[in-house]
């Protein structure tokens, strides 16, 4: 870990702020296999009803199921709905690299 980044943890801790929204990680919560809410997102790269891909800081994060639809977007968080079936991180932070290694995705 960057020396910087270790200092940002230790300063948000002495604070008591969360880490994830200082250092801008992406926060997911799921309400069971039927929704989502995404935090801390910086864009959309991929939409349709059987996949979705967004760009985080910590890569790119696909997530795969059925009847998929995005119930509100805002500049920074965004909430779909539908039938989840695989969540998962890939690529490069930032850069919404091409070519998944999300298993799932692949068997599509």
């Amino acid at each position: 870990m960057r020396k910087g980044k270790r200092r940002t943890i230790r300063h948000a801790q002495q604070l008591g702020l969360p880490e994830d929204v200082v250092l801008g990680l992406p926060r997911l919560v799921l309400h069971g296999n039927s929704s989502m809410t995404l935090e801390n997102h910086h864009g959309a790269l991929e939409y349709g009803s059987t996949r979705i891909r967004m760009r985080t800081g910590l890569g790119t994060l696909t997530i795969l199921g059925s009847d998929l639809s995005l119930a509100r977007m805002g500049r920074h968080d965004m909430m779909l709905r539908g039938e989840i079936q695989t969540i998962c991180f890939d690529g490069a932070p930032e850069t919404g690299a091409a070519g998944s290694r999300c298993r799932a995705d692949k068997e599509r």
